[in-house]
Order: C-alpha cells, then structure tokens, then sequence
C-alpha cells in the first residue's frame, strides 16, 4: 500500500510540475509584438482577374508580374506600435490612357494586436493620407507574411484598345518579413 501511495504522489507532483498555470501563460510582456514587429516587403499584388498590363500577352493575378512599380512598398511594424507604411503604385490617367509609376508615398501611423500570438495575428495600422484623411489596414499575419486585403479596390488594367483604366474588384496585397 506503501508503494501504490508513493507511486501516486510521483504521479501527482509530476503532473503538477509539468503544467502551467492559466495565469502565467498570458503574460507575454509584448514579446507578441516583439514577434510581429519587422519589416515587411511587397512580394505579391493580387488581383481578383489577371490582366495583362505590360501587354506581353500573358495574364497575370500578380501584378507584381506586370509591373515594377509596386517594387519598394513595405511595412515596417516597430514594436513600440508605430509603423512606416511605404506603398509605390501605378497612377492611371484614364483620360488618354497612359500610366506611369507613382513617386514613393510614406505614411506614419500606430498599430495594434487585436488577437493572436506570435506567427498568427489580426493586426490594426492607422495613418494619415497625404489628404490627413484617417486610413486603416486591416492586416492578417500568418508565419511570416501579412495580407492586407481589399474589397473592392481599384487596380489598373488595360481596356480592348490596350489604354490604361481602372478596374474593380478584390485585391489581396502580400508583404513577407
């Protein structure tokens, strides 16, 4: 009986030694943040239907394909909460249908966990755009890539007559660390 009592207080202690309490494992200290802060760089500009913009006669869903423009946007999440948004992108004058790439636009603003841990995170930034409008990025992290995805966005294309317009529809925009 001796050896069954001690066997089970083995057990029990070894049990209560090899778990963690609830209290302690949500004390990160911002290590959180400190896993998400970094730079993150463009590596894919999808659009809901490929184009063929540089009018090579294959269509493209990445318009990092079609274009160099968007060559340069990132992400930088500091992990005091500030952030650096650069975002390089194509301006489209429907009008006479030409296109060219636009100077870099950098944008200053804060971000915030809203839920997750480390490789996975929703993630809020807010900025002021060169208007002082207040702009927010929804962003997802999963690994070591954040989506920033768009309804409804407007992304260029070519018309029939191969002039540079605007389309619509869903963008979903890939920076990776």
């Amino acid at each position: 009986m001796k050896k069954i009592k001690f066997t089970l207080g083995a057990i029990i202690f070894a049990g209560m030694t090899l778990t963690s309490c609830s209290s302690d494992d949500n004390n990160d200290n911002g290590s959180n943040e400190v896993e998400i802060a970094g730079t993150y760089n463009l590596v894919e500009f999808n659009t809901e239907d490929p184009t063929d913009f540089n009018q090579d006669g294959t269509l493209n869903g990445n318009q990092t394909l079609e274009t160099s423009c968007y060559s340069g946007s990132k992400i930088i999440l500091n992990s005091d909460g500030s952030f650096k948004y650069q975002e390089n992108r194509i301006l489209v004058d429907v009008t006479n249908g030409t296109s060219a790439c636009t100077t870099p636009s950098q944008y200053l603003g804060t971000w915030v966990n809203n839920g997750g841990a480390g490789t996975t995170a929703i993630i809020t930034a807010t900025y002021l755009d060169e208007n002082d409008d207040t702009r927010t990025l929804t962003l997802t992290k999963e690994g070591n890539r954040i989506t920033d995805f768009r309804l409804f966005a407007q992304y260029p294309d070519r018309n029939e007559a191969g002039g540079a317009i605007y389309s619509i529809g869903d963008v979903e925009i890939i920076y990776e660390k």
